[in-house]
């Protein structure tokens, strides 16, 4: 990773919110403040509470956040301006740039702590307490503040000043464990899912404590682990955790399949142009349906022999009776020779029109074109002034019919809002801007 490089605040203008925004629609968390003090497991946590409404300033180290520094970039042109991984859990933010390990920066953050609501940390104990950062320390001085943490594995335990990444998460968490072939290890998934577990968790929590915070006045600690997270959310679809408390027994990583222990489902199969799913294709009140189209290309084979509308692949009901996995796997691979004469397109029309149960694996260029995304205003094009064009990003990540999110802003540049925030809404003068630049504080 290269070095951060010294920059001055950008005098640049920062895209002006009524062109992304809709201000006279209210937002959720309008008139609150929230001091975004991350590192990338955090940042997305920002982002949302941004989304609805709050004002979020992300405080960096002077140079710049070290995600900056990380690719892609715009056009390819390596500058931490220009991070497109910064770029996506950045925006409804301002930012500015601080140095809390001088004297000087300290300073400046407790005149800003009593500005929050919130404050979002991603340090270990050890590391706030270092500081004079930590929950104790900061909530003893502001006891209506929310404190949320969120860390690679909690404020406490054995783990508890390990460090992470995205990839721990994923691993410690057990999503990993499922990801893959089952004759090959575990995969891991390209974008950081374990952070954005972490950080959609921390957004939800700290949401909630405020809504406590407005009835009783007082704030308080909310201690987000990452691997908790990712572990928490695979109790959901009842996969390692739910399963192996009850029956002893979890689900394993099997590729493209769906094993039920007695009978294994080709779940990913291929297409001209990509891949579908399906939800089975044997044992379907649509199965006479499905062959009837293979039958009008001639592909068929031998699916037209009457048996197979009574076949099944789970213990059969009532006139059924039940296939082996080898019968199953040939009328997979029939199927898979038919669906390799149409795109995914052709195959979803046909689907919606028969009710089949099969759908298309969508690429992210399939998602960017995308009816359904598209009429549901999913994509949301942000000004980026300083590069003259707009880019395409999510929009909110539910809707609300009262009061919806919205991205208000583009991702802040290094040190774009410290005039803003420092001179006019702390008071300090331009000339101790000058020291503090001078002194590397900001």
């Amino acid at each position: 990773m290269a070095s951060p490089p010294q920059r001055s605040a950008h005098s640049k203008e920062q895209a002006p919110l009524e062109k992304i925004a809709k201000p006279q629609t209210p937002l959720a968390l309008a008139g609150y403040r929230v001091l975004d003090l991350t590192g990338e497991i955090g940042h997305y946590c920002g982002k949302m509470l941004g989304d609805m409404g709050a004002d979020v300033i992300k405080i960096e180290p002077p140079g710049g956040d070290p995600v900056r520094f990380i690719g892609p970039y715009y056009k390819d042109q390596r500058d931490p301006d220009k991070s497109l991984r910064w770029f996506s859990a950045n925006t409804s933010k301002r930012g500015v740039t601080l140095d809390l390990s001088k004297p000087q920066g300290r300073r400046i953050m407790e005149k800003l702590l009593p500005t929050a609501q919130v404050i979002v940390t991603s340090w270990t104990r050890k590391e706030a307490q270092a500081l004079g950062m930590d929950e104790a320390a900061v909530r003893r001085r502001y006891p209506n503040l929310i404190y949320t943490s969120i860390t690679g594995y909690g404020l406490d335990g054995p783990y508890a000043n390990y460090r992470w990444a995205d990839i721990t998460g994923m691993a410690l968490g057990g999503l990993m464990y499922l990801m893959g072939d089952p004759d090959r290890p575990p995969i891991v998934f390209r974008a950081p899912q374990a952070y954005f577990h972490a950080s959609s968790q921390g957004a939800l929590g700290t949401a909630l404590a405020l809504y406590h915070r407005t009835r009783t006045g007082i704030g308080q600690l909310l201690d987000v682990s990452m691997q908790e997270a990712v572990t928490f959310n695979l109790n959901g679809p009842g996969t390692i955790v739910s399963w192996w408390t009850v029956e002893k027994s979890g689900i394993r990583r099997e590729g493209g399949s769906l094993n039920f222990r007695f009978i294994k489902w080709h779940v990913m199969l291929p297409c001209k142009d990509g891949y579908t799913a399906n939800t089975g294709v044997l044992g379907w009140d649509k199965f006479p349906v499905l062959r009837d189209l293979m039958a009008k290309e001639g592909v068929a084979e031998d699916l037209l022999d009457p048996k197979w509308e009574s076949a099944t692949s789970f213990p059969p009901g009532p006139g059924q009776w039940q296939c082996t996995q080898a019968e199953l796997d040939y009328v997979y691979d029939v199927f898979t020779k038919w669906q390799m004469r149409h795109t995914k397109e052709e195959i979803l029309e046909l689907a919606v029109k028969h009710a089949l149960p099969v759908f298309p694996v969508n690429a992210s260029d399939d998602l960017l074109h995308s009816r359904q995304l598209e009429a549901r205003e999913y994509w949301i094009d942000v000004p980026h002034p300083e590069l003259g064009t707009t880019i395409r990003y999510p929009g909110g990540h539910v809707k609300l019919s009262g009061t919806p999110m919205r991205i208000s802003r583009r991702a802040p540049l290094i040190g774009e809002h410290n005039t803003e925030i420092y001179r006019d809404e702390l008071g300090i003068s331009e000339s101790e801007l000058r020291d503090l630049r001078a002194a590397k504080v900001l």
